[in-house]
């Protein structure tokens, strides 16, 4: 009799546990996703009534592109001005200046 009871229990315990786990997984997953459309709802909202924050993204986009293009052209410019900078052996030699004379 015995022999038989210990997996009964065991496969019942092993039942009971995956059922209270699945129960647990599919409240959490629930709750989180419930969490997600309330946001998803408040921001939805906000859209709606014009929110003057939401509306001013275009116009710090543009602004930071225009900013973004002003350091590109820094960022050429300069190295452009490197193409002419020598060392101070070459101007030297140049200029035919005496390197003791520095």
């Amino acid at each position: 009799m015995i022999g038989w009871i210990t997996p009964v229990i065991s496969a019942l315990s092993a039942l009971v546990g995956g059922f209270a786990g699945g129960w647990l997984v599919a409240y959490r997953m629930g709750r989180w996703r419930q969490a997600v459309e309330d946001r998803l709802g408040v921001v939805e909202e906000r859209l709606q009534k014009g929110d003057p924050l939401v509306e001013t993204v275009p116009l710090i986009r543009t602004r930071l592109d225009l900013v973004v293009e002003e350091i590109r052209a820094m960022r050429k410019e300069i190295r452009e001005d490197f193409h002419r900078v020598v060392s101070r052996e070459e101007c030297d030699r140049r200029h035919d200046a005496p390197s003791s004379q520095r």
